[in-house]
């Protein structure tokens, strides 16, 4: 037996003494599912006004999930719509990141990239899309903003235009965990811009 110690630091002998610090946890974490529940009702009423989404994108009800290593840190997803393919994919991600921030993203891939990165890359161009991040390489599963993947848009469009040849392409836009009380309004005006951006 090897009769080095694994020993605790002063700060890590505290917290496994208090139990209080984790059922917290549990309690932040069950609000964020609550918080996702309501605004996948939200984006499912949406959705049935007027839009221009392909019927098979919606044959799926929204999906929200946790997990607790995402670089480490807790995490809470809602996928609505969630079109996931091997090739194709069309899907929106609200994204809780326990320690960074809420997150918004669009992510098209094969056929719904080519259909629709024509229409992001006007609204690039336009400066529409500025204060979006841009993603169009590197891992497809990424959704660390401050990875080398994205690109923050600023009245330019050439992180749209240099993605012509990528299979994938996300943008995403962050929500301060500060704003919590108004994290349901602000995801889902973000949602509401990826639908519409997505109207021909």
């Amino acid at each position: 037996m090897d009769d080095s110690k694994i020993r605790l630091s002063e700060e890590e002998w505290q917290l496994v003494q208090n139990s209080a610090w984790i059922l917290t946890k549990h309690a932040v974490i069950d609000k964020v599912y609550h918080l996702f529940g309501q605004l996948a009702q939200c984006m499912q009423l949406e959705l049935e006004q007027p839009h221009q989404l392909p019927p098979e994108v919606l044959r799926h009800s929204p999906k929200i999930s946790k997990g607790e290593q995402y670089e480490r840190m807790p995490w809470v997803v809602l996928d609505y719509p969630r079109c996931f393919g091997r090739e194709d994919v069309l899907a929106i991600r609200t994204f809780f990141w326990w320690g960074h921030y809420f997150s918004s993203t669009l992510h098209l891939k094969g056929i719904y990239r080519q259909a629709f990165g024509p229409k992001l890359e006007q609204l690039a161009a336009a400066g529409k899309l500025d204060g979006y991040y841009c993603c169009a390489g590197g891992a497809e599963f990424d959704f660390d903003v401050r990875g080398k993947g994205y690109t923050l848009l600023e009245g330019q469009s050439a992180a749209l235009t240099n993605a012509a040849n990528s299979p994938f392409i996300k943008l995403a836009l962050t929500h301060s965990l500060e704003e919590w009380d108004d994290a349901q309004e602000k995801l889902l005006e973000a949602f509401t811009a990826f639908i519409r951006m997505l109207a021909r």
